[in-house]
């Protein structure tokens, strides 16, 4: 709102007459222009809805897991992502990002995975439309399956863990514990910014898997 015309005439037309009441008059008028402005400020703060960044609609959180069964030996990471917005997201789906994992003993040891519409597990999506909905406080779980090679096309069972007997379970063996690192970003929609997180696990890997019949259940 602009204040303009209609105040330049308020001043013309009032009377001047002498020094003192010249004063008074100019303090009356500037007092009574701060209090409208005051109030169209306080009007404009209060009609504004407050401002959402479309960047940071998602709050995530990167997990990994050991995955030790007699069909599989490899580690699954999930990124989580929850709608934080009090709102329904639905649209398009757009999921791209990357999962990368290092190693805290030498860092030229490391595995990067592309996420896409194939990563997602868990998640309101239909296929027809491509459309993903989140509902407020709704999660979508991304995951990517480690089976222990880089990105170098090295495998880690072979090259890089040490394994002893197991203490436990003679019939096989167990690597020393290795540290990783995980860094995780994704985005879901291709109008929104992407979700971080981070962490980091240890393992202490299974040359194979001997079931229960023969070896304590871990």
């Amino acid at each position: 709102m602009l204040i303009g015309d209609s105040t330049a005439d308020m001043l013309v037309k009032i009377h001047i007459g002498s020094p003192a009441k010249h004063k008074f008059l100019s303090r009356l008028i500037r007092a009574c222009v701060v209090s409208v402005l005051v109030v169209l400020a306080w009007s404009c703060d209060e009609s504004l809805p407050p401002r959402v960044n479309p960047s940071n609609l998602f709050t995530a959180q990167v997990s990994a897991s050991y995955n030790y069964t007699p069909v599989a030996n490899n580690v699954l990471i999930d990124l989580i992502a929850v709608n934080k917005f009090d709102e329904t997201i639905s649209n398009r789906a757009g999921i791209e990002g990357t999962i990368v994992i290092t190693s805290l003993q030498d860092t030229s040891v490391h595995k990067t995975f592309t996420l896409s519409r194939t990563s997602l597990i868990h998640g309101n999506y239909n296929l027809q439309t491509g459309t993903l909905t989140i509902d407020p406080g709704d999660t979508v779980v991304l995951q990517a399956t480690w089976d222990f090679t880089d990105d170098a096309g090295t495998d880690l069972t072979q090259n890089f863990f040490h394994y002893n007997i197991d203490a436990t379970c003679r019939q096989r063996l167990i690597a020393s514990p290795e540290s990783f690192t995980v860094e995780a970003k994704a985005k879901l929609y291709t109008t929104l910014g992407y979700a971080y997180s981070q962490t980091s696990f240890t393992i202490q890997q299974y040359n194979i898997f001997v079931g229960p019949h023969d070896c304590t259940p871990l």
